[in-house]
């Protein structure tokens, strides 16, 4: 008897695991769809990110507690 409802329990957390990733890609089947049939849209690539401060260009820095510096 326990084995049988520990089967069903297994069996319902499956069940629902299934039906949200159905759930989740559902509204996406269109897109998917079109991305396999005719692949993805050609598009220049997004240049590389910049940081500014006040319109300058400046160097990005971060600045790391010595103890994790040693650590890698």
């Amino acid at each position: 008897m326990v084995a049988l409802l520990g089967t069903l329990f297994f069996m319902a957390v499956m069940g629902v695991s299934i039906w949200s990733i159905v759930d989740s890609v559902g509204p996406r089947l269109g897109r998917i769809a079109f991305l396999l049939q005719y692949g993805p849209v050609g598009a220049e690539p997004l240049p590389p990110v910049r940081v500014t401060l006040r319109g300058r260009t400046v160097p990005l820095r971060m600045t790391v507690p010595a103890r994790l510096r040693a650590a890698a």
